[in-house]
């Protein structure tokens, strides 16, 4: 179980008898994974957003260009006997 677990668990690492100073000289650490890293949580973040804006423009541009098709043809039905 990591530190940060016992941690978010309300755990004294003391009291688990965990010595700080042995661990980190261990090199027992383990790197942040990828999504925590500096720079990807935003560019994660700005993906998905930017996916979601994408199709709702997407669908929005659709919407008006379907008014617009029908603004067209009642023009052109008003000059057409």
């Amino acid at each position: 179980m990591s530190i940060e677990a016992l941690a978010m668990a309300g755990a004294d690492y003391l009291e688990c008898g965990i010595d700080l100073e042995v661990w980190e000289a261990d090199g027992s650490t383990q790197p942040p994974p990828p999504h925590l890293l500096e720079g990807k949580i935003s560019s994660s973040t700005e993906a998905g957003t930017k996916s979601y804006n994408d199709k709702k423009e997407m669908n929005e541009e659709r919407v008006m260009k379907a008014k617009i098709r029908e603004w067209v043809k009642a023009v052109i039905g008003c000059w057409l006997p």
